[in-house]
C-alpha cells in the first residue's frame, strides 16, 4: 500500500489522502508540496538513478524532487542541494536527490499491477527545454535543473540488466508521450525526443519474484512502459494547462 499525500498550497493531508495499490513489499508513503516531492518507502530499495545526490548504484529509501525557480544556477548544485536536504532534516548521503523547474503540482503518479511485479511511476514534466537528441550539437550545454524527473518504483527482484533495460523502455515510453503530444525542439524545428536535463530512477524491492527483463514486451517492461507514457501524457496534459491558464 502506498500512501499519497498532496499537502500543496496549504491543504491539510487528512483532506487529500489517496492510497494506491496493494503491493506486497513496495509500501510508502509519497507527499506533495509547492516546495517538493518526498517519497519514503517503508525499507530500502536498490536503485539505479541519475540523481544530483544518490546517483549510480545504491540502496536508498528517502527520494526527493525538488522545486527550484526557472532561472536556477550554481556551479555548486551538488552541494547546494546537500544543504538543502540537510536544512530539510534529511541526510544526503541517504537520498536520491533531484530538482525541477516545472510546478509540482503538475506531477502525475501511478500504480499498476502485473500478474508477476507491481511498479509505482511518478512523473513531474516540462518542455521549455524540448531537444531533439538526434540533433543535440545544435543546443549550448548548460546546467538548468531537470524538466522531466521520472521516478519507476518495482515490487519484484530485478537482474542488474533489468535496471538498464527499465531506464531504455521507460525513455522509449517517455519519447513516444513527447511526440504524441507534438512537443518540439524550438531550435532545429523536429519533434523532441526529451528535454536537454531529464532525470530517471529505477528503484526495486529485490523481494518477490525475480525478473531477469525490462524490456518492452517482457513482463516488467510492459508494466513500466504503460506507466511512464501514462503519466507523462498526464504530466504534459498539466504543464500545458498550467501553462495556457497563465496566459
Amino acid at each position: 500500500m502506498i500512501e499519497v499525500y498532496d499537502v500543496s498550497s496549504g491543504h491539510e493531508p487528512t483532506a487529500n489522502r489517496v492510497v494506491v495499490g496493494s503491493g506486497k513489499q513496495l509500501q510508502g508513503r509519497l507527499q506533495i508540496t509547492d516546495d517538493m516531492i518526498h517519497f519514503e518507502s517503508s525499507t530500502p530499495l536498490q536503485t539505479l538513478s541519475s540523481g544530483v545526490t544518490g546517483a549510480g548504484l545504491g540502496w536508498y529509501q528517502t527520494f526527493i524532487n525538488r522545486s527550484v525557480g526557472t532561472s536556477y544556477q550554481n556551479d555548486h548544485y551538488k552541494r547546494e542541494m546537500a544543504s538543502y536536504l540537510i536544512k530539510h532534516g534529511f541526510h544526503p548521503r541517504k537520498t536520491v536527490g533531484m530538482m525541477t523547474a516545472v510546478y509540482l503540482k503538475n506531477v502525475s503518479y501511478e500504480y499498476i499491477e502485473g500478474d508477476r511485479c507491481a511498479v509505482f511511476v511518478v512523473v513531474t514534466a516540462g518542455v521549455s527545454n524540448a531537444v531533439d537528441a538526434a540533433h543535440g550539437d545544435k543546443h549550448i550545454f548548460t546546467r538548468t535543473p531537470g524538466t522531466i524527473n521520472t521516478w519507476v518504483f518495482v515490487d519484484g527482484q530485478l537482474a542488474p540488466e533489468a535496471f538498464i533495460q527499465c531506464i531504455v523502455t521507460a525513455t522509449e515510453a517517455k519519447t513516444k508521450a513527447l511526440r504524441e503530444a507534438y512537443v518540439m525542439d524550438h531550435v532545429t524545428k523536429t519533434l523532441a525526443t526529451g528535454t536537454s536535463t531529464d532525470s530517471i530512477l529505477i528503484a526495486s524491492t529485490e523481494k518477490g519474484q525475480r525478473l531477469d527483463f525490462g524490456g518492452p514486451i517482457s513482463p516488467l517492461g510492459q508494466l513500466v512502459g504503460k506507466g511512464v507514457f501514462n503519466c507523462t501524457q498526464q504530466a504534459l496534459d498539466n504543464y500545458f494547462d498550467k501553462e495556457n491558464s497563465s496566459w
